[in-house]
């Protein structure tokens, strides 16, 4: 786990406790599901 967490922050993950993790996993699921749920019906894009 540690070592997929440094891939991910980097020096700043040395040290993460448990109840840390979860935190930022239940955090991430919340931003997730928001963007996941965004109306982009309205939004025009480029496609190159």
């Amino acid at each position: 786990m540690q070592l997929i967490l440094k891939s991910f922050l980097g020096k700043q993950a040395k040290g993460l406790s448990t109840n840390s993790v979860s935190r930022l996993k239940q955090q991430w699921e919340v931003e997730y599901d928001q963007w996941r749920k965004c109306d982009l019906s309205k939004r025009q894009y480029l496609y190159i």
